[in-house]
């Protein structure tokens, strides 16, 4: 069986409860998806389209994810 990977997709989610992350240190959103960025494009794939979603879990708690597709080049 042959797998295409002519698209790739990736996705990064974050945490927050009470405005504060809930893994300190595992960097921002956008600082996750960078790094994303920069792997992908070193395995010789462009980013094709993005999209962000947010969700309130409870009052206190917000989850952000974003999801990726990436074009071998």
């Amino acid at each position: 069986m042959t797998i295409d990977k002519t698209y790739i997709v990736a996705e990064v989610s974050k945490n927050w409860r009470d405005g504060a992350e809930v893994l300190p240190g595992s960097g921002l959103l956008a600082e996750q998806f960078e790094e994303i960025l920069f792997v992908n494009a070193a395995r010789g794939y462009r980013l094709l389209h993005f999209s962000i979603h947010r969700l309130m879990t409870t009052p206190e708690e917000l989850n952000e994810t974003l999801i990726a597709v990436f074009e071998k080049t």
